[in-house]
């Protein structure tokens, strides 16, 4: 038997114990119907709608500085504005979603975190037009929400 033959044996039999272990719940794998279950919040074409899609209670303005923006004030490209949202690390964030008032799909970014995980993250997003930025917390006491205005150039130029 060459050894092709017998990789392809060997990772047949490791998938084979995997999913009997899956089945016994020793292990849990990714199942592809958990996927699915924001999409009313992504296929939103506006911003109320997106984020009715998110959550149904009510959202609070961060007025004590809990959320930081790193983003430039002015994006050269629309196809790529690189923003990050950091959270002050007393606040526990269960989830956080960035939020683009202008696009016509607002939902930009969407992330869960382990609780020990730090609230800090980057992303590049696309943005349509110069437009406030929106950051959404989802945290042990509600929804906390931030934005931040980026203005978007033409060509570099400036507007």
């Amino acid at each position: 038997m060459d050894r092709s033959k017998r990789k392809f044996v060997r990772y047949t039999g490791m998938l084979g114990v995997l999913l009997g272990l899956s089945d016994v719940g020793f292990i849990s794998l990714a199942r592809g119907k958990d996927w699915g279950w924001h999409n009313h919040a992504f296929e939103a074409d506006n911003l109320l709608a997106a984020i009715r899609g998110l959550t149904d209670q009510s959202v609070t303005k961060d007025a004590s500085g809990l959320i930081q923006f790193i983003a430039p004030p002015i994006a050269e490209n629309g196809a790529v504005v690189p923003v990050g949202v950091k959270v002050d690390e007393g606040i526990r964030v269960h989830a956080l979603a960035l939020l683009c008032e202008k696009n016509p799909r607002p939902l930009a970014a969407y992330y869960e975190l382990s609780p020990q995980a730090v609230p800090f993250i980057r992303t590049r997003i696309k943005m349509a037009e110069t437009a406030s930025v929106i950051a959404l917390i989802r945290t042990d006491v509600g929804f906390i929400s931030a934005e931040t205005l980026i203005k978007v150039t033409r060509g570099g130029c400036g507007g």
